[in-house]
């Protein structure tokens, strides 16, 4: 597969763009952006999220008037991510589309569209770049190839730390379904591991991802029969004053309740 540049990827918007017949939207992610952003030359697709079905239709039509095919037996990695279509043109050049959300549970939150930068407008798309936290966020919680390597791309810029450390709790909140804020860690500690590098409040990550692993299975185990406290210590064996605090978490977001000395699932 061939590397792509900016001015490729400015020039398939235009082509697509004069398929269009009403507005649209793209928030642009990973290697695309970045390639936006002067933090890498070339990229091999172009990720974007758009934030409605309809939408997504439109793109897709667009693009297969513009001589594209979606491709229907796509890599693991891709259904893993939950891609809404991926789709490629004769030069190898890909799109992958997601609705709303990436990676079946990460969602382009309010606060990611507010920190998004207007990139160009074409007669009907308007392009924005996702900040490059977010980028850091979603390239952490896949694993595709060279996601660390852009990670540290990323990472050597600068980033605003505190803007990644609310919106991971923020995307925990939005799905409790998913271990993101664990997520987040595997894939930090990965480039951490990797690269060498000394990554700012790396154990407070740790210990965000460590809490939010006994949460789980404190749920996981009171879920099949009530639970004591020295019953989770035995079985997480984990420090009970740690315990205490996060039963303390869970009792207030109702999840748990607590009936003389046994936890149970709140019903």
């Amino acid at each position: 597969m061939k590397n792509f540049d900016r001015r490729y990827i400015e020039k398939q918007l235009e082509i697509i763009d004069s398929h269009l017949h009403k507005p649209l939207t793209l928030y642009i992610i990973g290697g695309g952006a970045m390639g936006f952003y002067d933090l890498k030359t070339a990229t091999k697709d172009i990720d974007v999220i758009v934030t409605k079905e309809d939408e997504a239709i439109s793109l897709l039509k667009a693009l297969h008037e513009s001589e594209y095919k979606t491709i229907e037996r796509i890599e693991p990695i891709y259904l893993k991510m939950k891609t809404r279509a991926v789709i490629e043109n004769n030069d190898g050049f890909r799109w992958d589309i997601f609705v709303n959300i990436v990676c079946g549970g990460l969602t382009l939150s309010k606060e990611m569209i507010s920190r998004a930068h207007l990139f160009k407008k074409f007669k009907y798309i308007t392009t924005y770049l996702v900040a490059p936290e977010d980028i850091f966020i979603f390239k952490a919680v896949t694993s595709r190839p060279r996601d660390r390597e852009d990670m540290f791309i990323l990472f050597s810029h600068g980033l605003d730390i505190k803007s990644i450390k609310q919106e991971i709790h923020r995307q925990a909140k939005l799905d409790m379904s998913k271990a993101w804020l664990s997520y987040f860690f595997v894939g930090l500690d990965e480039l951490v591991e990797q690269y060498k590098i000394i990554f700012p409040e790396y154990d407070l990550f740790l210990k965000i991802a460590e809490h939010e692993m006994m949460e789980r299975l404190i749920i996981e185990f009171t879920k099949k029969k009530p639970q004591t406290i020295d019953d989770l210590v035995t079985l997480l064996k984990c420090d009970k004053k740690e315990i205490k605090q996060v039963l303390k978490n869970l009792e207030k977001q109702g999840i748990v309740t607590k009936k003389d000395d046994f936890y149970y699932i709140f019903e």
